[in-house]
Parts: C-alpha cells; structure tokens; sequence
C-alpha cells in the first residue's frame, strides 16, 4: 500500500481510503488539499495485475493538489509511488476527462496489465464535491527507457 508519490516535481503523501456503501473508491475529508487517497484493499502498487486507484481534491479556489495536477500533469511524466520500503515507478501515457455523469467504464479494473490511475473533479464546479468532469491519469510501469507495453 503506497504512504507517498512523487508527482509534478512534488513528494505528496497518500492515505488508504475505504469504498462507500456503494462501492465506489472513497476520498479523503473535503479540508485534505494537499494529500492523496488510495483504494484501502484494492490493488497495489507494483501488483502484476489491475489498476492502482489514486484520487485527490480539486477546489474552486485553485488551491488544491488537483488543480495543480490539472495544469501541471501530462503524458510522460513519471510518478514515483512509495511504501513500506519498496517503490514502483509508472509513466503517465494517457490524460482524459470525461463526464462525471458518464463516469469512465472499467477505470477501477482488477484485471489486465498493470496501471496507475489518478482521477480528480474537473470541469464547471456546479456546487460543494459536485463537479461537471473527471479527469483521469494512467500510467504504466516503468523501469528507465521506454516505458512498459
């Protein structure tokens, strides 16, 4: 289970989060602007299958480490995942938002090549944790080089 990423240049802690009732990956208390959550009991970071799930805030202020991702964060970039004395480094490969509505079918898989997948609110704020897009971040695994097919 990952403690810390480093991503945009900057070490970010990251918190194991529950799923809702509903199933859905949980997220961190709406004052966490600076931290990320990960699936508590889903797939780990370095696993040989399935996504690596990765979520955090975005704020209407600008201030959040969403926000920063979203201007900042673009295929090529490395993420460096830590914890408990291993690391697994993943190269971001594509970046994609979608409609919150429509969600993004298979995002949370546990099956098939291994991935990160980092996800924030985006789009039009239409009200508190209630945003018009997601935005999604995958990554794969990465040794130096090219980057893992």
């Amino acid at each position: 289970m990952p403690t810390s990423v480093v991503l945009a240049g900057r070490s970010v802690r990251v918190r194991p989060v529950p799923r809702t009732p509903e199933g859905v990956m949980g997220v961190l208390p709406e004052t966490d602007k600076t931290e990320m959550a990960t699936d508590l009991g889903g797939v780990e970071a370095g696993a040989a299958h399935g996504r690596l799930l990765l979520n955090t805030h975005t704020w209407p202020d600008g201030s959040a480490l969403g926000n920063r991702l979203l201007a900042r964060l673009r295929p090529g970039a490395r993420l460096v995942v830590s914890g408990h004395g291993r690391t697994q480094c993943y190269r971001v490969f594509s970046r994609q938002q979608v409609l919150a509505s429509n969600g993004y079918p298979g995002w949370d898989r546990r099956r098939g090549t291994p991935q990160a997948v980092i996800i924030v609110c985006s789009g039009r704020r239409l009200g508190p944790g209630d945003w018009t897009d997601r935005t999604l971040w995958f990554a794969r695994p990465y040794l130096g080089g090219r980057p893992a097919a």
